[in-house]
């Protein structure tokens, strides 16, 4: 696995780690800030520039999804070289995230062929902690394949079922056209992206719904 993806698929390992250190809030949609968007903290204009481009990628049943809870979301960028990550999300409150991301790696030589993936494998953990019911979120996360290894203790079949659903969110957003190794963490793609994100179109019509009613 390329050293850059190895350091995305890290990334996002520390991310789980961080969320599941803090008490998980789920939230029901209508107590999701809506259409507030995103906070850019301390981001140079070149980099939010990229990063609303690769939310933008997203279809539009992961867009709906994604504005349901851009608004709890805070990006920071660091610079970060001999950090072992490329994109972090950490739980900060109740319904409050911060996705950080590691310029020295997204900004690097390789960074363009990463970017789309990292940035929405990052809101996708956001959407699963958010308003994806819990049991949905894990029955997503079974349905993704195996291959029978475990690349390291954290890629592969070793993957946490939050890892495969996020990794596997990004992949349906993006319509496939992201490497089979995502964020990094080398899961392989369901047969059908589309079959696989049924439940998530679904529950997006289910919000735009809720939203126009409210």
């Amino acid at each position: 696995m390329d050293r850059r993806a190895a350091l995305a698929a890290t990334a996002v390992v520390a991310c789980v780690a961080a969320v599941l250190a803090v008490v998980h809030h789920r939230a029901a949609a209508a107590e999701v800030p809506r259409a507030a968007g995103p906070v850019y903290e301390g981001i140079a204009p070149r980099d939010e520039a990229w990063i609303r481009a690769a939310v933008a990628e997203a279809r539009p049943e992961a867009a709906q999804l994604i504005d349901d809870v851009d608004g709890t979301v805070t990006f920071r960028a660091v610079y970060e070289p001999s950090a072992p990550w490329a994109g972090l999300t950490t739980s900060v409150s109740p319904h409050r995230y911060t996705v950080t991301l590691n310029l020295s790696y997204l900004n690097g030589s390789r960074g363009p062929t990463i970017r789309d993936d990292v940035v929405l494998h990052e809101l996708g953990h956001v959407i699963d902690f958010e308003v994806v019911p819990r049991d949905l979120s894990d029955r997503l996360a079974a349905q993704v394949p195996v291959t029978g290894t475990c690349f390291t203790a954290v890629t592969g079949d070793c993957a946490s079922p939050r890892e495969r659903f996020a990794d596997t969110f990004a992949k349906w957003a993006l319509r496939g056209a992201v490497s089979v190794a995502g964020a990094g963490y080398s899961i392989p793609m369901p047969a059908s992206l589309e079959d696989w994100g049924a439940p998530l179109s679904a529950l997006a019509v289910q919000l735009e719904a809720s939203s126009a009613a409210s």
